[in-house]
C-alpha cells in the first residue's frame, strides 16, 4: 500500500472551529485523528500582521509550537494532552493577548490534511496613556476644554461619559455615546466639578477614568440683608458671602479705609463660598454709616456694600406709642365695647388730665361752700 492509499485511510476532522476565551483563562485546541499510523500529527500558529486594526495575509508567519507529540514552543503556557485514543489536543494555559490567532493542526499526508481553530482572547477595557491629557484641570470660566478618553481591548470597548456630581440636571452636556472626544467650546463656572469616562466591552472590569474639572472665576458677592437699622451702642453683625475660584480674599472698608481684622471672621462654607462676618460696636455716630465688602481673587475683585443706619428718636418714640397705644385701646374695647381700637398716647393721656382737672376742681368748689354755710350759720348766732 502506497503512502498516499495510507494518508486516505486516515479519519480526520477538518472542520473549521472558533474559541473565545478571557484572558489569563484556560483553552483547549482539540484535534482527533483515527489510525493515524505512521503519520506524524503537527500544531503550529499562523501569525499575521494587524495593520489599521485588521489582520493581512501578506509576510504570515508559521511558529512551530509541537510535533510528533513533543512541545517545541518556547512558551511555557503551551502543553499537550492525549486523554484518550487518537486525541492530539493542544493546551494552553494562563491565556495572553498574544495567545490570539489562527491554529493548525496537521497531519503529514500526502497531500497534508490541517484543521483550522481561531482563537479569539477576550481583554478587558484598558483606558491607554493619558499623560498628555491629565485627569486634574484647571481652567479659567469662558476658556474651551478638550477630554479625551481613548481605551483598547478585545472586542473594542464602547466609550461613555457620566458626570458624577450629585446634581445630574446637566446630562445635556454629555457627548454622544462612544464619542472619546469631549469638546467644551466655552466652559461655565456652574460646570460640574468631577466626570467620568467608561470604556466597556461586556469584559470585566470595566475601566473607567475620573476628570476633576477646576473652573476659575472672579469673585462673586451675596449679600443677603444690605440694609440695617440699629440703635447706638448696640452691636451689629453683617455679612458678606462669596462665590469664587480660587478662594477670594475679603476685606471690609468704612470711608476708604480698612478695618482691622480682630473685628471681622472669615469661614470657608464649600469648596468655593467664603463667609466674611464684621462686628461693629455702634458707640458712635461715625460707626453708622456704608460698609464696603470687597473680594479678591487672581481673576478679579467685586465690591458691594451694607448701610446700617440710625434708628431716629422720634422713630422709635412712635414705635413705643404705637405698642402703648394698642395696649390701653385693647383695655378700652373691654369696658365700653367700642367698636374704635386705636387711639394715641398723646389722646389718652389728655383725657386723664383733664378728668382729674375737673375732679380737683369739683372737689374745691365744694369744701369752698361748705366752709362758707359754717361762717354764716356762725354769725348769726
Amino acid at each position: 500500500m502506497s503512502i498516499d492509499d495510507a494518508g486516505s485511510l486516515v479519519a480526520f476532522d477538518t472542520t473549521t472551529e472558533y474559541y473565545t476565551v478571557p484572558v489569563s483563562g484556560k483553552c483547549v485546541l482539540t484535534c482527533y485523528v483515527a489510525e493515524v499510523r505512521s503519520f506524524k500529527v503537527l500544531w503550529q500558529k499562523i501569525d499575521r500582521p494587524i495593520v489599521n486594526g485588521n489582520q493581512t495575509n501578506v509576510q504570515e508567519q508559521l511558529t512551530l509550537i509541537a510535533f510528533d507529540g513533543i512541545v517545541y514552543s518556547n512558551k511555557d503556557h503551551y502543553r499537550l494532552e492525549s486523554d484518550y485514543v487518537g486525541s492530539y489536543n493542544l493546551i494552553i494555559d494562563r491565556v495572553n493577548e498574544d495567545d490570539q490567532g489562527e491554529y493548525q493542526c496537521q497531519i503529514n499526508t500526502e497531500p497534508r490534511k490541517t484543521k483550522k481553530i481561531f482563537l479569539t482572547v477576550q481583554v478587558p477595557p484598558r483606558i491607554v496613556d493619558f499623560r498628555p491629557n491629565p485627569p486634574l484641570h484647571s481652567i479659567r470660566s469662558g476658556s474651551s476644554l478638550t477630554l479625551s478618553c481613548r481605551a483598547e481591548g478585545t472586542p473594542m470597548p464602547q466609550i461613555r461619559w457620566r458626570i458624577r456630581d450629585v446634581d445630574m440636571n446637566q446630562g445635556n452636556l454629555l457627548p454622544p455615546d462612544n464619542s472619546n472626544i469631549w469638546f467644551i467650546p466655552s466652559i461655565s463656572n456652574t460646570f460640574p466639578r468631577t466626570v467620568e469616562c467608561i470604556a466597556d466591552n461586556a469584559v470585566l472590569p470595566a475601566s473607567n477614568r475620573i476628570f476633576t474639572i477646576n473652573v476659575e472665576y472672579p469673585p462673586i458677592i451675596i449679600i443677603n440683608n444690605d440694609l440695617i437699622p440699629t440703635e447706638q451702642y448696640q452691636n451689629v453683625t453683617i455679612e458678606c458671602h462669596a462665590l469664587s475660584r480660587p478662594f477670594a480674599r475679603i476685606i471690609w472698608e468704612k470711608n476708604g479705609k480698612m478695618i482691622e481684622k480682630n473685628k471681622m471672621s472669615n469661614t470657608r462654607v464649600n469648596q468655593t463660598m467664603i463667609t466674611s462676618r464684621l462686628t461693629i460696636q455702634m458707640n458712635n455716630n461715625d460707626d453708622f454709616g456704608q460698609y464696603n465688602c470687597i473680594a479678591e481673587n487672581i481673576h478679579g475683585r467685586m465690591e458691594a456694600f451694607v448701610l446700617v443706619l440710625q434708628e431716629s428718636m422720634q422713630g422709635i418714640q412712635n414705635e413705643k406709642n404705637h405698642r402703648y397705644s394698642k395696649h390701653y385701646s385693647s383695655k378700652l374695647h373691654t369696658i365700653t365695647h367700642s367698636t374704635i381700637l386705636t387711639t394715641t398716647n398723646i389722646y389718652i393721656e389728655r383725657d386723664i388730665h383733664i378728668s382729674s382737672s375737673s375732679y380737683r376742681l369739683w372737689t374745691t368748689n365744694i369744701l369752698l361752700y361748705l366752709l362758707f354755710l359754717f361762717q354764716f350759720s356762725t354769725i348769726h348766732r
